[in-house]
């Protein structure tokens, strides 16, 4: 098999209404893209129709390749399933609502041609209810501060990674449950691409509920706090010596003749403060610990491939 150039990965999930629409516009873009093309729809569980009807399509055109999950994994665990399987040199992750234009896949990809390793999409004009559009700029200053990463949309579907970069995020386990800002650490150079963006269609609601939304973001923050627990264990521990050798001096203080009859309450009152800073160590000790237990067990994959439907045939 010639391989493609570009492999454009779409999850589906419950997406039977979003098929036929989601082709008619991405077909005509692949024609167009110098060196050849595969459309790669991730099947993320779906309960209704969606993979049969991603059969249809594939008796109909070549370049469809399907992906079906044993469950629903989520978008990102559905998008790195489709990294996986890719074939192409250059790889685009996008929505099947539409609400980013196919279109722009050209103009996405071309910073690849000039040596850049990952090109983040940033929505203009968003069509998103503003709540849902104060979370993602929430949600964006959040991410970029804690990964170190100058991302303006760090929720945008519509990217672009060279082949390198995607298969080298597979050693990152459970940190791909939110794959840009570990795709930015991976990649050697990396820009933005101005995209438009599109309401969602009225019969279509997000794929991600508020609940989704906060546990993406916990799964991401649990990934990314670093050391900080270790931190809080070394600077309690060190507040609550010096506390504790503080209120000691204060109390033996108080027991000599003639000092201040305030000295041994507020020698009282730092032993208290010191106890606190000392729950607060041993708090700090329980997250690390807890937190390298899950970082060791974060290799196990997280999706699991019921099969693979390539060139019409399951495997």
């Amino acid at each position: 098999m010639t391989r493609p150039r570009v492999s454009v990965i779409v999850p589906m999930f419950n997406g039977a209404e979003l098929v036929r629409d989601c082709h008619d516009a991405l077909a005509p873009v692949l024609d167009r893209l110098e060196g050849g093309a595969e459309v790669i729809y991730v099947d993320d569980g779906s309960t209704d129709d969606t993979i049969e009807l991603l059969r249809r399509l594939q008796a109909t055109d070549p370049r469809v390749r399907i992906v079906e999950l044993a469950a629903n994994f989520g978008q990102h665990a559905a998008f790195t399933a489709g990294f996986e399987h890719a074939h192409g040199r250059f790889l685009v992750t996008m929505d099947a609502d539409l609400q980013c234009d196919p279109a722009d896949i050209p103009r996405i990809i071309e910073p690849l041609t000039r040596g850049f390793d990952l090109v983040s999409g940033v929505r203009l004009n968003r069509q998103d209810p503003g709540a849902r559009r104060l979370f993602s700029r929430a949600t964006t200053s959040i991410v970029s501060r804690l990964a170190g990463v100058e991302l303006r949309d760090i929720g945008c579907p519509l990217n672009a990674f060279t082949d390198d970069v995607a298969r080298s995020l597979a050693p990152f386990g459970e940190l791909r449950r939110f794959l840009k800002p570990i795709a930015v650490r991976v990649a050697r150079r990396v820009t933005e691409v101005e995209v438009q963006h599109r309401p969602r269609p009225k019969r279509r609601a997000s794929s991600y509920s508020a609940t989704s939304l906060v546990r993406l973001f916990m799964d991401f923050f649990v990934n990314a706090i670093g050391d900080v627990f270790a931190w809080v264990f070394v600077i309690a521990t060190a507040l609550a010596a010096l506390t504790f050798v503080g209120a000691a001096t204060l109390v033996l203080t108080a027991m000599l003749p003639g000092t201040s009859p305030l000295l041994a309450p507020l020698g009282i009152w730092m032993f208290v403060f010191a106890i606190q800073a000392t729950l607060l160590a041993l708090f700090g000790l329980a997250g690390d610990y807890i937190q390298r237990i899950y970082r060791q067990s974060s290799g196990r994959p997280f999706y699991l491939v019921r099969r693979v439907h390539d060139d019409g045939a399951a495997r």
